[in-house]
C-alpha cells in the first residue's frame, strides 16, 4: 500500500501538526477542498516580502472567517505547494492537519485544516498563517533580467485563474467565496509592486514607505469583495502614464509610452459598458502590460488588468482584448460564475459586451456581426479539437483541472447563446434586461439555473420564453445552430479567400491571381480574410498548396507581418501546406511570446507535421523554462509523445533522499521542506532561512537534531524498503 496515500504516522508526531490522507472535495464545488458552506472568509489582510534571489514569498495572511453554524468544528483551505510555518486562531496556537497530495489530482493540490475547537459560541474567528510559497508555484512566473526589457532587474507576476491562488495563499480558492483584502508588500529598492486593488491612500499612485534596509513597501486595498482567481500581483522595474482620471497604463519603461498609446481608448470602453449595464464600481481601472511570456491576452484583474505585449500593433487595432477585460469588470468580476462548470456565464457575457462596447466605439452596428463571424470561426475549430463532454455550456461536475477545460466554447458559444436570447426578445427589451441582471446579482455569485430563473421571471409576459430550448443549449455538445449574421463588413474577405480557394483549385490559372490590395484593410479584415481561408482548408480536408502560400507570400508579405493576429493565422495555413520556409518565423513567433492563443495551437500544428515534428519536441524543450507555468503544462500536454522525465528539470540543486512522501519540519525562523524531483525516485530538500540544523541522509531516512520546543509540526511517511525515519536529537 502507497504510504503516501494514507497512512499517518502518529507516532513521529511531536506537536499540533499531522499530515493526513486526502478527504473527499465539499459537493459544493469538486476544484476545492475547502468547505465555505461550513465556514468562509470575509476579508484578508495580507502582509508579504518578495524575494527574488530565492523565487518564493514569505507571508502571513490574517483571515476573518465567518462562522455558518455554531457546530463547525475546523476551517479547510485549499494550498499547494505551500511551507506552513505556523497557524494561529484568535492569536492561539493552533492545532492542524494537511493533506497528502493525490498524485492523479495534483492541481488540487493539499488541505490544510485548523481546528476550530471550543470556539462555538463565536460568529467570527481571526485565522492568521505564516508561510512561504514555492519557487514553482503554478500562479508566479519568476522572470530573471533577460527575460525583461530592461535587462538589468528580474520580474515577477501572478496568474491564479483558475484554480491557482492555491499555489500563492492559504484560500478558499473557489470563486463562490467573495473576500475583500489589503496587502503591505515589501520589495526591492529599485521595484516598483503593483496589485488588483487601490493604493491605500487612492489620492496617490501607491502608498510607499521605506523600510530599514532601504526595500519600499507597498500598501494595497480592496475593497470589492472579489474571488480568489482575482488576487494579483506583479513586481518589477515598472513606470505608468495617466490616460484618464481614473485609468492609468503600467509596463517596464521603455515600452510606457506605446502602451499608453495602445491603450489609449480604455476610457471610452468603460463609458461605453456603463451605458450597457450600470455605474462602474472599482473607482480606478488600471492596465499592466507584461513581459511577453504573459499566457493568456489579457486578465481581469480588478483595478489592474494584466495584458500581453502581442496586442501593441501600432495602430490600436488589437484593443479589443483590452475591451473584454473592461467588460469583465461587470460580467466576471463583478457578478461571478459559482462555480467553474458554469464558466460560460462569465466569458459568454464579456463577449457579448466587448461586441456591444466596440460597436459603440466604431460608431458601426454591423461590427457587432463582422466580429461575431471570426468568433463562429474560432469555435468551430475548438469544437473539433476538444472532446465532448469540454463542448457543452455547462460542464458535468467533476474535480478534474479547469484548466484542461479552456477553450473559445464557454466564449463564443456562450455569446451565442446570449445573442439568441436578445434576438428572440429584441435589443430595446434585451437592453433593460441587461442593465437589470448586472444590479441583482452585484457583488454576488450566479449559476446556470439562477440566470434562467432571472430571464425567465423578468420575461414572463413573452410566450416563446417557455418553449426555448434551454437543455440543448447548456447540456448538449457540440455546435449550436448558426445565426444569420450580417456579412456587410465581411462579404469582400470571405470572397477574397474563394478567389484564393479557386486559384488553388486549379480552376483559374497560377498565372491569374486575386489582384485586391489588401495593404490598406483593418487588421479585423485581414483576420476574416485568413479565417476565412483556413476555415475552407477544414472543411474541404485539404490544406493549401506550396504554390498558392508561396503567391500569397510574394503579394501580401503576411509572414513579415508585426501584427500577432495576422502573423499567427498566416503561419497556420503555410504549416498545414508543409512550407518549410516558414519554419524560421513560426520558431522564432513561439519562442519570443508565450500568448497560449497562439503558442499551442502553432506546437500542434508543428508536432502532426512530416517536416516539424521533431522540431516542435526540441524547441518546446528548449524553452520550456521562458512560459508561464500553465502555458508549459498546458503545451507539454499537446505534445504528447515527450514523457514527463523530459520536460522538467532539478529546479534547485539539493540532497535527494529515496522517498515515496516527505513533509514538513518547521521551527519557529526556519523551514525544512520536500519536494518532488524529477528523478521518479523521491524528493529533494528546499532549505528556507536557516538558524539551527542538523541534517544528513543516511540508509535509515533522515536523521535530524532538533529541540522539541522548536519544532512545531512534521510528519514523514516514506518506502517500506527504507524504513521508518528515525528522528534523533536532544529530544526525540
Amino acid at each position: 500500500e502507497n504510504p503516501r496515500s494514507k497512512t499517518t504516522y502518529p507516532q513521529l508526531l511531536t506537536t499540533t501538526t499531522t499530515m493526513t490522507a486526502a478527504a473527499a472535495p465539499p459537493a459544493c464545488d469538486p476544484s476545492s477542498l475547502s468547505n465555505p458552506n461550513e465556514a468562509h472568509i470575509t476579508h484578508l489582510s495580507w502582509e508579504a516580502v518578495v524575494d527574488f534571489a530565492k523565487k518564493k514569498i514569505l507571508a502571513k495572511a490574517t483571515y476573518d472567517v465567518k462562522l455558518v453554524s455554531s457546530d463547525v468544528t475546523s476551517l479547510r483551505l485549499d494550498t499547494s505547494g505551500l511551507a506552513i510555518r505556523s497557524v494561529e486562531v484568535n492569536g492561539k496556537r493552533a492545532t492542524v492537519s494537511m493533506t497528502i497530495p493525490d498524485d492523479s489530482k495534483p492541481h488540487l493540490g493539499s488541505c490544510l485544516e485548523i481546528e476550530l475547537n471550543n470556539i462555538f459560541s463565536e460568529e467570527k474567528v481571526s485565522v492568521t498563517i505564516q508561510y512561504a510559497t514555492s519557487p514553482s508555484a503554478s500562479a508566479a512566473q519568476w522572470l530573471p533580467p533577460a527575460q525583461t526589457a530592461g535587462k538589468e532587474h528580474p520580474y515577477v507576476f501572478t496568474q491564479c485563474q483558475a484554480i491557482h491562488a492555491r499555489s500563492l495563499l492559504p484560500c478558499q480558492d473557489c470563486p463562490s467565496v467573495k473576500m475583500t483584502y489589503d496587502a503591505r508588500v515589501t520589495v526591492p529598492k529599485w521595484a516598483t509592486c503593483v496589485m488588483s486593488a487601490l493604493s491605500k491612500d487612492i489620492n496617490k499612485t501607491n502608498t510607499i514607505t521605506e523600510a530599514e534596509n532601504g526595500d519600499k513597501i507597498y500598501e494595497f486595498s480592496q475593497p470589492v469583495p472579489i474571488p480568489s482567481y482575482l488576487f494579483a500581483l506583479a513586481v518589477g522595474e515598472l513606470d505608468s502614464r495617466e490616460i484618464s482620471p481614473r485609468c492609468r497604463v503600467w509596463s517596464e519603461p521603455s515600452m510606457v509610452d506605446a502602451v499608453a498609446f495602445e491603450f489609449s481608448q480604455v476610457e471610452d470602453f468603460l463609458k461605453a459598458a456603463e451605458e450597457l449595464t450600470m455605474p462602474y464600481q472599482w473607482t480606478r481601472y488600471d492596465l499592466l502590460c507584461l513581459p511577453p511570456s504573459f499566457p493568456y491576452g489579457g486578465m481581469e484583474n480588478p483595478c489592474l488588468t494584466f495584458v500581453t505585449p502581442t496586442l501593441l500593433a501600432g495602430d490600436k487595432s488589437l484593443a479589443d482584448v483590452v475591451a473584454h477585460e473592461a467588460a469583465h469588470s461587470w460580467s466576471g468580476n463583478l457578478v461571478t460564475n459559482e462555480t467553474w462548470e458554469h464558466f460560460w456565464l462569465n466569458e459568454g457575457w464579456t463577449i457579448f459586451l466587448q461586441r456591444k462596447i466596440m460597436a459603440k466605439v466604431h460608431g458601426d452596428d454591423n461590427f457587432f456581426d463582422f466580429d461575431a463571424i471570426a468568433g463562429w470561426e474560432d469555435l468551430k475549430e475548438s469544437v473539433g479539437l476538444m472532446p465532448d463532454k469540454y463542448t457543452k455550456l455547462i460542464l458535468d461536475p467533476s474535480d478534474d483541472d479547469p484548466d484542461d477545460a479552456f477553450s473559445s466554447v464557454p466564449y463564443e458559444k456562450g455569446f451565442n447563446l446570449i445573442y439568441a436570447l436578445e434576438r428572440m426578445v429584441g435589443s430595446d427589451k434585451f437592453a433593460g434586461f441587461m442593465k437589470a441582471y448586472f444590479n441583482h446579482f452585484k457583488f454576488s455569485t450566479v449559476t446556470s439555473q439562477k440566470f434562467v430563473d432571472y430571464f425567465e421571471s423578468y420575461f414572463e409576459d413573452i410566450p416563446a420564453i417557455k418553449e426555448f430550448d434551454w437543455e440543448t443549449w447548456l447540456h448538449k455538445p457540440g455546435m449550436p445552430e448558426k445565426p444569420a449574421f450580417d456579412q456587410t463588413l465581411s462579404a469582400e474577405c470571405t470572397g477574397l479567400a474563394e478567389a484564393w480557394v479557386t486559384v488553388d483549385d486549379g480552376e483559374t490559372g497560377k498565372d491569374i491571381l486575386p489582384k485586391h490590395d489588401i495593404s490598406e484593410w483593418s487588421t479585423g479584415r485581414k483576420t476574416c480574410f485568413l479565417d476565412a481561408l483556413i476555415g475552407t482548408c477544414t472543411e474541404r480536408k485539404r490544406p493549401l498548396s506550396l504554390s498558392t502560400v508561396a503567391s500569397m507570400k510574394e503579394m501580401y508579405q503576411m509572414h513579415e507581418s508585426q501584427n500577432s493576429e495576422v502573423l499567427f493565422r498566416f503561419c497556420m495555413i503555410a504549416v498545414e501546406a508543409g512550407d518549410a520556409s516558414i519554419l524560421p518565423v513560426v520558431v522564432r513567433f513561439i519562442t519570443t511570446q508565450g500568448r497560449m492563443k497562439f503558442v499551442r495551437p502553432l506546437y500542434r500544428a508543428l508536432f502532426h507535421s512530416e517536416m516539424g515534428k521533431d522540431i516542435a519536441v526540441s524547441t518546446f524543450l528548449e524553452n520550456k523554462d521562458f512560459y508561464h507555468p500553465i502555458a508549459t503544462k498546458m503545451v507539454a500536454s499537446d505534445l504528447d509523445s515527450i514523457k514527463p522525465d523530459d520536460l522538467t528539470k532539478e529546479m534547485e540543486k539539493a540532497p535527494c533522499v529515496p522517498f515515496f512522501a516527505a513533509e514538513v519540519f518547521y521551527g519557529p525562523q526556519e523551514g525544512y521542506v520536500f519536494k518532488k524531483s524529477n528523478l521518479g525516485t523521491g524528493y529533494y530538500l528546499d532549505v528556507l532561512p536557516v538558524v539551527d540544523k542538523s541534517w544528513e541522509a543516511s540508509s535509515d531516512g533522515v536523521v535530524g537534531n532538533f529541540q522539541k520546543s522548536l519544532v512545531i509540526g512534521g510528519i514523514i511517511a516514506m518506502s517500506t524498503a527504507i524504513g521508518m525515519a528515525l528522528l534523533r536529537g536532544k529530544q526525540q
